[in-house]
């Protein structure tokens, strides 16, 4: 999957494959990156001591380097730098653009453009607005608000299908009951006024004065909870603002 910039930037960690490899350096393709190669020193290869990197490294093997330098000529990496955790996000997140990309055919049915088109006015975005096309994708209808901030609304809408084709977007919920009431004028408006602007993936539901439901949706459990914690503050905000009574409680 191509990426958005034609070159990383220092301190990225990047998916690389090792091409070259003599007793001193190597040299490594940056797999997201279009014809765009780096070096890694002795030095940066292991935190233990090396002799021969060609006894350290295979050409060939594909691992995970952190950009530690980036000149007109040369981008320097560095494998010691990547620790495991490091390593397993860049390469699930490198996976899951490789899966992206098989996902622009689909676009390209859906939408009147080509796919050079697709990636300049579609992937690109995604990748540099909410980190990878892949969770484009993924958040297209929890988030869709989000991603119409930077895409056309057609486009979205194309992008949704395409996610709801390819990708389990089963949502995890919170629940939660709350009691709202206010024994001053003008209540129901009150009422009204604290329940509105709650933010995306939140629902509010009348059961019986003065209790009402709410859920929260999001791809993650700590997504939904995220939710779930800023509507709960805002309706509290709101209530004591208005002078009501709010109490909250998990279902």
């Amino acid at each position: 999957m191509r990426w958005y910039k034609d070159r990383p930037d220092e301190g990225d960690l990047i998916v690389v494959t090792i091409s070259d490899v003599d007793k001193n350096s190597a040299y490594a393709d940056l797999d997201e990156y279009e014809d765009v190669s780096g070096l890694i020193h002795i030095s940066e290869a292991s935190r233990s001591w090396v002799e021969d990197l060609t006894r350290e490294i295979d050409e060939g093997e594909k691992t995970v380097a952190q950009v530690i330098d980036v000149d007109d000529d040369t981008i320097t990496l560095s494998l010691k730098r990547v620790n495991d955790n490091n390593k397993r996000e860049a390469m699930s997140r490198w996976n899951k653009e490789q899966k992206a990309e098989k996902f622009v055919e689909d676009l390209h049915e859906e939408l009147d453009m080509d796919k050079d088109e697709i990636f300049e006015e579609v992937v690109f975005p995604m990748q540099r607005e909410v980190g990878s096309a892949f969770h484009g994708f993924e958040i297209s209808t929890a988030e869709e608000d989000r991603l119409k901030e930077f895409l056309d609304e057609d486009v979205v809408e194309a992008v949704q299908e395409v996610a709801k084709k390819n990708i389990d977007l089963k949502q995890e919920k919170f629940e939660g009951e709350i009691e709202l009431e206010f024994t001053s004028e003008n209540g129901i408006q009150k009422i009204k006024d604290s329940l509105e602007d709650l933010g995306e993936g939140v629902e509010v539901k009348y059961v019986s004065a003065p209790d009402y439901s709410i859920t929260s949706w999001g791809r993650t459990q700590e997504l939904a909870k995220k939710r779930m914690d800023e509507a709960v503050e805002k309706i509290r905000s709101k209530a004591d603002e208005l002078d009501g009574r709010f109490e909250f409680s998990r279902a």
